[in-house]
């Protein structure tokens, strides 16, 4: 049994996964066929399945994964695409190609002519790889993945290009495999092959898995079987079909597409009437994919969390109205300039002495909240520097008793600029004019 969880693969940063937590299980003696177009992600998962590829996610055979498999050539075998057509060296024979791979795996030479005989292949075992067909190729590539007698089978679209006698023998083959207690998994393309030949059908689509059905449910929603009528009298043969229950729909410029009626009943009808037919064939029509917008991760791995890159904006809460803040000597408040006047020179003692302290006081006290119009001004001592900074903020002096003590002002003396700390000290001594030279006659 292969149990795949969470499957994913993101080759760049910033592009879709090729691969979003996909997950399923094959038993024993079925058939499980992964199913889409090109891009869908199957080559992906079977490459992550035996850790070809390093990604996210787990695939345990029979419990252990491919890496803690004590002989994964005889456990499971695999048929992926390669860059070149043929399963060998094209100047090596075919026995002897078996062969050195048998002895590659352990196991002994005979199982290679084994598989020769069950392949069809015996008797064109003498011949060389270069004179191969693409479906003797397939063959060979097939005999290679069996040659360990495994217990399951990975096999990436192993009946692509074909001839339709070849892909009967496939299914075939591969159905016996299966009968007899194999796993097996195979990718392809055609919804027709993987209703023909497949026992659960998994359907892939962009990275994301759309469906995991078994093949009846997946032939009733997915495949739609209908006749393909053509010939010059479609329009009296339509209104016959309708008249016996059949849904007809149009189909080119002088062709039908008729449903819920079989061939032989078509084909009857037709000759009572005496209407020509130019064609009369059954066929299967591929429904369209459901599109199940999944979330970002299924939960089944537990482990997948994609992000996008791009967020929508939050929503900013209002800001509540706040007080201004108070002005810090040295900095500039949000209303004026730093200074509007030079300031005094600050003593190096912790709180200035009371006589530093110069009153300043507002002549009005109307309007200030805590006052009532008409009441008495008290003087407010702070310092010229400070009381302007508040002016800008505030636009409103505070008012009340005299204060004994100023703040620290030690802050407020390391921020003042050197323009105005200790100017005397650092006014730069204007340089000397040069004393013109005497000017001698010659």
């Amino acid at each position: 049994m292969i149990q795949i969880t969470g499957l994913t693969k993101v080759y760049r940063r910033g592009r879709p996964p090729a691969l979003l937590d996909l997950g399923f299980d094959a038993r024993p003696g079925a058939v499980t066929v992964l199913l889409g177009d090109e891009g869908a992600g199957k080559t992906t998962a079977l490459r992550l399945m035996v850790e070809l590829e390093r990604g996210l996610g787990i695939t345990l055979f029979d419990g252990r994964t491919y890496r803690r498999l004590r002989r994964p050539e005889r456990e499971v075998g695999v048929l992926l695409p390669s860059g070149r057509p043929t399963a060998g060296h094209p100047g090596q024979r075919a026995r002897s190609h078996l062969r050195m791979l048998a002895g590659a795996v352990g196991v002994p030479a005979r199982r290679a002519d084994e598989l020769l005989e069950q392949t069809r292949l015996a008797a064109v075992a003498d011949h060389r790889l270069r004179s191969f067909s693409p479906g003797m190729h397939r063959r060979m590539a097939l005999a290679a993945a069996l040659l360990g007698d495994p217990k399951a089978l990975l096999l990436d679209d192993p009946t692509e290009g074909l001839s339709p006698r070849n892909e009967e023998w496939f299914h075939s083959f591969l159905r016996s495999f299966a009968v007899a207690g194999g796993t097996l998994v195979v990718t392809t393309r055609s919804p027709q092959e993987a209703a023909a030949f497949g026992d659960r059908v998994v359907t892939l689509d962009r990275g994301r898995m759309l469906a995991d059905q078994p093949v009846a449910e997946f032939r009733r929603t997915r495949l739609h079987p209908e006749v393909a009528v053509r010939g010059p009298q479609m329009a009296r043969l339509a209104d016959l079909l309708v008249g016996h229950g059949a849904q007809v729909r149009r189909d080119g410029g002088a062709g039908l597409a008729v449903s819920g009626i079989g061939r032989t009943e078509i084909g009857e009808l037709a000759y009572r009437h005496g209407i020509l037919l130019h064609e009369l064939a059954d066929r299967v029509v591929e429904q369209p994919a459901p599109r199940v917008v999944l979330p970002t991760g299924s939960g089944r791995s537990g482990q997948v969390r994609v992000r996008s890159r791009r967020r929508d904006a939050e929503p900013v809460p209002a800001a509540r109205p706040q007080s201004p803040p108070a002005a810090v000597p040295g900095e500039p408040s949000s209303g004026g300039p730093l200074f509007e006047e030079p300031l005094p020179r600050v003593s190096r003692s912790r709180r200035p002495s009371q006589e530093s302290l110069v009153p300043v006081v507002e002549r009005s006290g109307a309007g200030l909240p805590g006052r009532e119009s008409g009441a008495a001004d008290a003087p407010t001592a702070v310092i010229p520097s400070v009381a302007a900074a508040e002016a800008e903020a505030e636009r409103t002096v505070v008012l009340g008793p005299p204060v004994a003590a100023g703040p620290d002002l030690r802050p407020m003396r390391r921020s003042v600029p050197p323009l105005f700390r200790d100017e005397q000290h650092h006014r730069p001594e204007p340089e000397p004019e040069p004393e013109p030279r005497p000017e001698t006659g010659r």
